[in-house]
């Protein structure tokens, strides 16, 4: 009944979102601006983006050594398996996929690679965050928009010094939020505070401060192949605007799509990059509309079918591993009461 009730509920956003999005479309616009695409050009640009998850998957490399290295070639497999789960499917379930995946294959527990898949989202999160701050504060934009980026500042900087005191307090952070934990119901508190010790297993890695630094250049370096690829796309509409307006594209439509956990981002996603261009560059609406809906397209079809033909390498489906995950009590897995065995260990330097 859950997942029903996921599916169903995000369906409901991404036909909401798109009936808005259709709304303000202009599909005489739309037509022109789909004829005068340069679509060898737009194609040319996915490879960047597949690029830039090799970065992430570098970056995920480093945050899972604490609990086992894993060379970089072989979960890269996985994350493209779970980026597929998430643009087919609501909820976010690609990172119940990656942490199931990758306790298969290497053989390690599953809560302990779903708590380095959490810190991994955290530093995208992060970054996008960064991004969206710097962009609207120094972009030019006006007032209000200036206000909006100090206020993601301001949260940028109270997430970053919370996951810090993660990193190098986790025993005072661990007591404290057992406190907070104890007000909630019986069956809940144990639920998160294992979630909670899978978190702290994942936040090993960043007690070293060049950690910290290595992982948040590689996020960096990751969005910015990714906003490459928008730019290629939008030079392949014609759309002559600065860097800056991709990195704003860029982070907006994904924290939206963090929040809005609809099926592959559909209709957020092009909502809120048909509101950057239209509302804030003035650029005319066919123009954006026609880049949003093909710019989307290629974030998607490439990684879904990639993802469907190494999920079939595998042997398994995602109803499959959906179901096994959720009955899921194999060996390896960490129970919480063991969590500070293994954080009491200092992973290995940095390479």
């Amino acid at each position: 009944m859950l997942k029903r009730k996921r599916f169903w509920f995000g369906l409901i956003i991404s036909l909401g979102f798109l009936a808005f999005f259709l709304y303000r479309t202009d599909f005489g616009e739309i037509v022109d601006a789909f004829r005068g695409a340069n679509y060898a050009l737009a194609v040319g640009a996915v490879p960047l983006y597949l690029a830039g998850f090799w970065i992430r998957t570098v970056r995920w490399k480093l945050l899972m050594r604490p609990v086992q290295d894993v060379p970089t070639r072989r979960l890269y497999p996985v994350v493209l398996i779970g980026l597929m789960a998430n643009n087919v499917m609501p909820a976010r379930v690609g990172e119940v996929v990656r942490a199931f995946l990758v306790g298969e294959r290497e053989k390690l527990s599953k809560s302990a690679a779903f708590g380095t898949i959490a810190v991994d989202r955290v530093f995208d999160g992060l970054t996008l965050v960064a991004i969206l701050a710097a962009v609207t504060v120094f972009s030019g934009t006006d007032a209000k928009v200036r206000g909006i980026g100090i206020g993601t500042g301001i949260i940028f900087i109270g997430a970053t010094g919370v996951l810090l005191a993660l990193a190098f307090s986790p025993d005072k952070a661990r007591g404290l939020a057992l406190r907070l934990l104890n007000l909630l119901p019986h069956g809940l508190e144990e639920r998160i505070e294992e979630m909670l010790d899978n978190f702290l297993i994942g936040v090993q890695s960043l007690r070293h401060p060049s950690m910290i630094l290595i992982a948040a250049t590689l996020s960096f370096g990751s969005w910015t192949m990714e906003v490459a690829m928008y730019a290629l796309v939008g030079k392949a509409f014609h759309l002559d605007l600065g860097l800056h307006v991709y990195y704003l594209i860029a982070a907006s439509s994904n924290l939206a799509l963090s929040i809005l956990a609809s099926p592959g981002g559909v209709g957020p996603f092009e909502v809120t990059t048909q509101a950057v261009l239209i509302d804030i560059y003035g650029v005319s609406s066919g123009v954006a509309e026609a880049y949003a809906i093909s710019l989307h397209a290629l974030l998607l079809a490439p990684v879904i079918l990639i993802g469907i033909i190494l999920l079939w390498t595998t042997q398994l489906s995602l109803g499959q591993i959906l179901g096994m995950g959720n009955n899921d009590n194999a060996e390896g897995d960490v129970p919480p009461n063991l969590v500070g065995r293994r954080t009491a260990t200092a992973p290995p330097a940095p390479k």
